[in-house]
């Protein structure tokens, strides 16, 4: 009975416009009702959708889980075991569903890593293998990565604790006498010693004291994790160019990541188009 009062309130007289002001209309209990059951409605009629899809097993499915399971086993799959591979195939899509729906992928972060991983090899493809012509054009294109690093020949005398007369051991040693120390396992003398080797032997600190030395002039004690030295600068090595035919196979697979980050690079270009950025802070 209210219903068709409400529609005959509302229905215009002789095809023409509805008198009732659109604010009748919306205080109307029963319209508030009807909206608010239709919005209800709508959504649970898409979440009754998405739940409708089914987890499928079809013969193709099941040819491939037998075929795997049978390359691995070395025997021929039994009803039993045909049994088994769909019933973990289903249980593990309905776990993964149910992943998703949790949200997992987007807080769990060894997750989003594998997803973004897999993404990135989908983009980028396996690295197609250069040509001899474009190696040497990336060589000769990028001449600072293929060069040795500095060099630095130096002396040292070596104390497992710091030594209580270390002034008396320095003057010595600057006037030519010889003092023992204790034993190191490299020795004393080190010649043309790359920085990065000097640095992940005795640290950074060790390695600015040895490049600011005067060559020539000990100095010291100088602390590393291994104990106490001190040190003589004896040379220095400038970097060189590496030739092309020893840097040919790290050449070869620096073009290949240089390609891969090119082509990694378009699509996140294309993705900042589809996706808003917010850089907050």
């Amino acid at each position: 009975m209210q219903a068709n009062a409400l529609v005959r309130r509302f229905r215009p007289a002789g095809g023409g416009t509805i008198p009732a002001s659109a604010g009748r209309l919306v205080r109307d209990p029963l319209f508030l009702f009807l909206i608010v059951g239709g919005a209800i409605f709508l959504a649970w009629h898409l979440t009754q959708r998405s739940r409708a899809d089914p987890v499928t097993y079809t013969p193709a499915i099941e040819k491939q889980l037998v075929e795997n399971f049978e390359l691995v086993s070395g025997r021929k799959a039994t009803p039993a075991d045909r049994e088994k591979l769909r019933d973990d195939y289903i249980g593990d899509e309905l776990m993964f569903r149910e992943a998703l729906e949790r949200g997992l992928h987007l807080s769990d972060a060894e997750t989003r890593e594998r997803l973004v991983d897999q993404l990135r090899y989908i983009v980028a493809g396996a690295p197609v293998e250069p040509t001899e012509e474009q190696m040497v054009d990336y060589y000769a294109s990028h001449p600072d990565l293929y060069r040795t690093e500095p060099g630095i020949s130096f002396s040292q005398v070596f104390f497992a604790s710091r030594p209580a007369d270390e002034a008396a051991i320095l003057a010595a040693l600057n006037r030519g006498e010889a003092v023992r120390g204790d034993d190191f396992w490299l020795g004393r003398d080190f010649p043309d010693y790359g920085h990065s080797m000097i640095r992940g032997m005795f640290g950074k600190p060790f390695l600015d004291r040895l490049e600011q030395g005067v060559a020539g002039v000990w100095q010291g004690p100088v602390q590393s994790s291994r104990g106490w030295h001190f040190v003589r600068k004896t040379g220095t090595k400038a970097p060189a160019r590496i030739p092309y035919a020893t840097a040919r196979p790290q050449v070869r697979q620096d073009f290949m990541m240089s390609s891969t980050r090119e082509a990694l690079d378009r699509e996140v270009a294309k993705l900042k188009e589809k996706y808003d950025v917010e850089i907050t802070g």
